[in-house]
């Protein structure tokens, strides 16, 4: 018997009540494993360093450091690690940043219920192409 490992996800947003919200929801599901939490963009660079997660959920907005220079910096260093990024403004973002920061994708919060699971199975992966 095969037993497949968890997809280990670390979650980066400055709200404590959205970070709860996903920690919840993240935990319903069997093949995701929450490996930790950040509140700006300089902690979640040293959280991928530290852990090597799979997958980082990524809020765009943030002070510190917000999540597309993160992401840049993470993708610098690191290119297996996949980047969702997450805002609450989808249609403020201007076109092609998901690619120029090497994004993985981009989802509206205000969509996740209906479009985060099929997201992060396209994640079991390699790097996939950008989806807004």
């Amino acid at each position: 018997m095969e037993i497949e490992r968890k997809r280990r996800v670390l979650l980066v947003d400055d709200s404590p009540a959205f970070r709860g919200l996903m920690q919840w929801y993240l935990g319903t599901l069997p093949e995701i494993e929450v490996v930790a939490e950040a509140t700006n963009g300089e902690q979640a660079i040293v959280e991928v360093a530290r852990l090597r997660p799979d997958l980082v959920l990524m809020d765009i907005r943030m002070p510190t450091m917000d999540g597309l220079e993160a992401t840049r910096r993470i993708r610098a260093g690191c290119q297996y690690t996949r980047i969702l990024l997450l805002t609450n403004h989808a249609t403020a973002i201007p076109a092609g940043i998901v690619d120029e920061v090497g994004a993985d994708g981009l989802l509206d919060k205000a969509e996740l219920a209906d479009r985060l699971p099929a997201a992060l199975a396209r994640f079991s992966g390699s790097r996939v192409a950008a989806t807004t």
